[in-house]
């Protein structure tokens, strides 16, 4: 869980959903349950400020 909230985290972090898709884009070793967490703060992001989707978060279902 400890690496799904700094995921999240560092998501908020990055200003804007771009900058936030180039980071992840450019980190693809970070620890899986980091990365969960950061693809989930970036699909709330884009929800939140009823922006499109550029991607589903990989493990979502459905």
């Amino acid at each position: 869980m400890a690496g799904y909230n700094a995921g999240r985290a560092v998501a908020l972090q990055t200003g804007s959903a771009a900058s936030g898709r180039r980071w992840l884009a450019e980190h693809r070793d970070a620890d899986s349950a980091f990365t969960a967490g950061y693809e989930w703060a970036l699909w709330d992001y884009e929800d939140a400020n009823g922006l499109a989707h550029e991607s589903r978060p990989r493990h979502a279902a459905g």
